[in-house]
């Protein structure tokens, strides 16, 4: 399978699939968020009514302690208990008088109102049927179906000894907000009040249902619904109705044990909800069909690219460094194609760098022959001009030719400068190498040149400032590395200046391990452009009486530790050229 393949498979299976999947499970949710909306607006309206219930029920136990606990009634109460014949019927006068004035305030929210003794007689009463009412007779009113009967302890307000019993019969109208019961949601909503206690249908928007019990409401061919379940504080139900969808909420109180019922039909909303569904579905889709085509295009662009790198690939491995590369962007392809190319790039200089050895192997060959063929005639050409020199400062050769025996010396030394050069370059290095300190070669490189720097008027600060300077090598070639660059910049500085040498730890560029960077850097004029590429050349020099080994020699020693002499790009600062040594640490093996 391509990658391709791969990746359309993978984004079928966990970006399509997962889309359509989501888009089904809304289409299919819908209807149970139209239940949900439901059951959140009749829960609202159902504590609505149960609110405003509650509200009006503490009134009228506020009118039941009025009439309980004002001074007529407690006077009326205690001449009763204590059998005083004379004083009962004023106190009675006293409060049938304030009884009746408050019952002309609230008395339309009651049918009757009982004032009875500890033992049940009854002492005083207001409202109806009280003259029909036989001391002592059945407290419940059974023929009443629209009130409701609430006892309130009647206690002796010095004392809090109980006197008797206030017996109110409420009229359940005073206490069903009508206001409230009739707020429904949906044209086919309506609300129920349930009594618990009673077993009944308090209110009801169908007469035929009204004052009914609840099973008749409640079961099998109802709302099927326990009425158990109805005595939690708070919940909702759903049941058909005539074949609709409903859902119902419902709010119950402790006292009264009343239970407030709001329903609606799904039915009636479903339809708005069913279009907005199948539209959503239809989106989902619709914007999965453009996902895929959008990334099949994108998928098609990448493989492309990733192929045109395997391409590449292949070139390179059959010998062919020049690889037509994709196009630069700046995603993760382009940023592979950068690396890709920039691997091509050190792989060809690695290549050069070999070839480059190859060639130096060559040129040793040949100039350690050449030296010993060189070397020996110009040592004994220089033998014999120096022999002339003795004679015309002798006086025994004619001064005429003092300037072309100085200028055959000076050509002979200049041409055996270049034959060691060259016979140094070639020359295999020793393999042995051991533990020596970076800092001491900079110093003793230093030292050397002290008198040199001096007549120079070449000034030296050198801060080494690395923790740690030892590394795995030859100190005298080292010490060849760090003289080169010292002279170079002197050299740089004919009229003075100053010499900066520092030192610091740091991470080896792409080996990872810990190395020492020695930077030395000089205030002279820097080195030209066009000389940059080819200062490590052999043969380069920018010096009249230079034979270009110096820096050549210096690089190959350099390398030769495992380490790297760069020339620091000094152009955006103007300043003086800064040669950059780096060389890996010494790490001494542990042993077992």
């Amino acid at each position: 399978m391509s990658l391709r393949a791969k990746l359309i498979a993978v984004f079928t299976l966990f970006g399509v699939v997962p889309i359509v999947a989501l888009g089904v499970f809304t289409y299919v949710r819908s209807m149970q968020a139209v239940e949900d909306l439901v059951a959140a607006r009749t829960a609202i309206i159902a504590e609505r009514a149960t609110q405003e219930i509650r509200e009006r029920y503490a009134l009228r136990q506020s009118d039941l302690l009025l009439l309980a606990e004002n001074a007529e009634t407690q006077r009326l109460y205690r001449t009763t208990v204590a059998g005083e014949e004379a004083r009962i019927e004023s106190a009675r006068h006293s409060a049938d008088e304030y009884l009746r004035r408050a019952w002309e305030v609230f008395g339309g929210s009651y049918r009757r109102v009982e004032f009875r003794d500890s033992s049940g007689f009854l002492i005083y009463g207001l409202g109806e049927a009280g003259a029909e009412r036989a001391l002592g007779s059945d407290l419940s009113l059974s023929e009443w179906h629209d009130v409701l009967s609430v006892a309130q302890p009647i206690l002796d307000i010095e004392d809090g000894s109980e006197l008797g019993t206030l017996i109110a019969f409420i009229r359940v109208r005073a206490l069903l907000p009508d206001d409230a019961l009739a707020v429904v949601f949906g044209r086919e909503g309506y609300s129920t009040v349930l009594d618990r206690s009673v077993n009944r249908v308090l209110f009801h928007p169908s007469r035929a249902v009204l004052q009914q019990p609840l099973a008749t409401l409640l079961g099998p061919d109802g709302w099927g619904v326990s009425e158990s379940a109805l005595s939690d504080g708070s919940g909702n139900f759903k049941y058909r109705e005539e074949d609709t969808p409903h859902v119902a909420s419902f709010a119950s109180l402790e006292t009264p044990p009343w239970t407030i019922v709001s329903s609606a039909s799904v039915g009636e909303f479903a339809p708005p909800f069913a279009r907005t569904r199948f539209v959503n579905l239809l989106l989902v889709l619709v914007v999965a069909a453009v996902v895929s085509v959008a990334f099949l295009v994108l998928t098609g662009r990448l493989t492309r690219s990733l192929g045109a790198l395997t391409s590449a690939a292949d070139q390179v491995a059959r010998g062919d460094f020049t690889p037509q590369l994709p196009p630069g962007s700046h995603d993760e392809v382009g940023r592979l194609s950068s690396a890709f190319a920039l691997m091509v790039q050190q792989v060809r200089d690695m290549l050069r760098r070999v070839q480059e050895s190859r060639h130096m192997a060559v040129i040793g060959q040949f100039a350690s022959q050449l030296s010993h063929e060189i070397r020996n005639p110009l040592t004994s050409i220089k033998l014999n001009l120096q022999g002339l020199d003795r004679g015309v400062r002798k006086g025994s050769i004619p001064n005429e030719y003092e300037r072309s025996i100085g200028i055959c010396l000076r050509e002979v030394n200049r041409l055996d400068r270049v034959a060691g050069g060259v016979l140094s370059i070639a020359r295999t290095r020793p393999t042995v190498r051991e533990p020596c300190s970076v800092h001491a070669a900079i110093h003793e490189s230093l030292e050397a040149l002290r008198s040199q720097f001096g007549e120079l008027a070449v000034e030296v600060r050198c801060e080494l400032n690395a923790a740690t300077d030892t590394v795995k090598g030859d100190a005298a070639q080292l010490k060849g590395v760090f003289l080169n660059l010292f002279l170079n910049s002197a050299d740089a500085m004919p009229g003075g200046g100053i010499l900066e040498v520092s030192s610091e730890n740091s991470e080896s560029a792409g080996q990872g391990r810990q190395a020492i960077r020695i930077r030395v850097a000089d205030s002279g004029p820097g080195i030209p452009l066009d000389h940059r590429e080819k200062i490590f050349d052999p043969f380069f020099s920018t010096k009249e009486d230079g034979t270009g080994f110096g820096l050549a020699l210096a690089l190959q020693a350099v390398e030769e530790h495992e380490g790297a002499l760069t020339l620091e790009d000094t152009v955006a600062t103007a300043s003086g050229a800064v040669f950059a040594v780096e060389l890996p640490l010494y790490v001494e093996e542990q042993t077992a």
